[in-house]
């Protein structure tokens, strides 16, 4: 017990230190002149616009500076006809939304909740997942009787879980400081199960309630949004995963999540700030071992006091301000962490309503190979379509909006090499990459419509994704959409913390705390701002 409540200090004070909650530097005081700004920042993703618009309602004033014709990033839609087609959300989890109060944009985005989540569909199973924790329990313990125990025993320590992160949160926010403290120390059986998730990896920590290799690959279904196989992902990082989606809500938004996106941009204009698009920024201004201005591709500077940079990790330190002005061991520790996997997308829009093929009340499922999690995640790897895992999802049973009645917008997501077949042909010319691109698409219509049989008949309209499209649009390095990958060691607290050595420069979104994913991107957004207002005294 002793060691227990050790611990439990340990991560009180491990949380609030890398949170920002310890004493800071005083503001960052310089003269930028009446066309200068409090802050500025690089890149509209959803980091950097939770950012931007809570430091927006904090007073101060704010520039974003966007390469894109729209803001977002992956957070983002795109049209094509009549079809409007979500780039990246399938669902968001409920932490992200509480966030939504904070960041003011809870009046302005119009939720759908949606239970059941998905089905998991298997060659010789299918099941379909509920969003509520507790008939999810229940699901699991009919379908697999001899695993009741253990599965009773673990709903019961991610709740703990839940309990400690929810005060942890409340300490940050600085709601009940008191009660919520108290909570956390007086809890140290909550604090042990939390310290053994934090320590292992997933596979080693839910071994230890489920036997059953296919309940463990059903459990862990969602492991498919970090990218990497569960020997590789920690404990941790799953189970705050989890359960924010299971205790806390799967949600849609009208619009998409772009509907998130441009009601922040809407915030930081209605709070005095601008947000300049189609704007490259090709330099971060030193002085002094400080970030004075940015640069942008026009030939503009920008002055301010502080630099939130929502671009990629790499472009941030080594391009847009230098290796020069690093600590030698800061940017050794960049060069030696690795980029995460990429998706690859097929967009369809089809001139038939294919809700009917889908389960009731389910718009979205997850297509896995079989039970052998390493396999599953080695066809990732090795890029073999026939075979990936994948998501089919009809977004247009979320949201009716996306495409004209009586039609639907249909997405087949899975994760594909950046360097298949060499450059994915793009060397040998544009025909002969839009031809692979094609002929991969063709590979996931093809088994998707094994599940929707009138879903390849259908299609109207398709748009094609590939890793080096995702680069373009977003320049994130190889077209990564989690940033660093999320192995062990680049997870939790080992990710970049939104504080850099550069003392008015910080980060936001999926290449920092806590890393990708949108409902984590926009969480990384709004420390960043809390941490620049703190100083401020805001």
């Amino acid at each position: 017990m002793k060691d227990a409540k050790r611990i439990s200090w340990v991560l009180v004070f491990a949380f609030l230190i890398f949170s920002g909650y310890s004493c800071s530097q005083g503001p960052v005081k310089a003269r930028i002149g009446p066309d200068g700004y409090d802050a500025v920042v690089v890149g509209a993703g959803g980091g950097g616009m939770a950012a931007a618009a809570k430091l927006a309602l904090g007073g101060l004033k704010v520039l974003v500076i966007e390469q894109h014709d729209k803001v977002g990033g992956f957070m983002s839609a795109f049209e094509r006809n009549d079809y409007r087609f979500e780039v990246s959300l399938h669902a968001m989890d409920g932490m992200g939304i509480e966030a939504f109060d904070d960041l003011g944009i809870d009046k302005k985005v119009r939720l759908h909740k949606t239970d059941p989540a998905y089905r998991s569909v298997f060659p010789d199973a299918y099941f379909d997942i509920p969003a509520d924790a507790e008939k999810y329990r229940q699901l699991l313990k009919e379908k697999f009787p001899a695993e009741s125990k253990g599965i009773d025993k673990l709903w019961k320590d991610l709740h703990s879980i839940d309990y400690i992160m929810n005060n942890l949160m409340n300490l940050e926010a600085k709601k009940n400081i008191g009660s919520s403290l108290l909570k956390i120390l007086t809890s140290p059986c909550k604090l042990w199960i939390l310290h053994k998730f934090w320590t292992g990896n997933s596979t080693d920590t839910l071994g230890a309630y489920i036997k059953d290799p296919k309940l463990f690959t059903l459990f862990t279904q969602l492991m498919a949004y970090t990218g990497i196989d569960p020997d590789n992902v920690s404990g941790m990082l799953f189970a705050m995963m989890w359960v924010s989606y299971h205790f806390h809500g799967f949600y849609y938004f009208e619009g998409g999540s772009q509907a998130v996106t441009k009601a922040l941009a809407e915030v930081v204009q209605e709070h005095g700030g601008k947000v300049l698009l189609n704007t490259l920024v090709t330099r971060i201004v030193m002085k002094d071992g400080l970030a004075v201005a940015v640069q942008t591709k026009d030939g503009k500077e920008f002055p301010c006091r502080y630099v939130v940079s929502n671009a990629n990790a790499p472009d941030t330190f080594f391009k847009l301000v230098g290796r020069e002005y690093l600590p030698q061991d800061y940017a050794k520790n960049l060069d030696n962490m690795k980029i995460g996997a990429s998706a690859y997308a097929v967009y369809l829009g089809v001139n038939k309503d294919l809700s009917g093929e889908f389960p009731p009340g389910i718009h979205s499922y997850f297509v896995n190979p079989g039970w052998d999690q390493a396999e599953t995640f080695r066809y990732f790897r090795e890029g073999i379509p026939e075979k990936a895992m994948f998501g089919l999802i009809n977004y247009t049973m979320a949201d009716p909006t996306d495409a004209p009645k009586g039609k639907n917008v249909i997405a087949l997501v899975s994760m594909m090499p950046y360097d298949y077949k060499g450059d994915w042909l793009m060397s040998q010319g544009y025909d002969k990459y839009k031809a692979l691109k094609e002929e991969v698409a063709q590979k996931f219509i093809e088994r998707g419509t094994k599940l929707v049989p009138s879903l390849k008949s259908s299609i109207e309209l398709m748009e094609v994704g590939t890793p080096k499209t995702m680069e373009r649009y977003t320049l994130n390095p190889k077209g990564t959409i989690f940033g660093w990958e999320y192995s062990i060691n680049q997870s939790m607290f080992k990710r970049l913390p939104q504080k850099t050595p550069i003392d008015n420069l910080y980060l936001a979104g999926a290449w920092t705390f806590p890393g990708g994913g949108q409902s984590a991107v926009l969480l990384s957004g709004l420390e960043t701002a809390k941490m620049i207002l703190k100083r401020e005294g805001k």
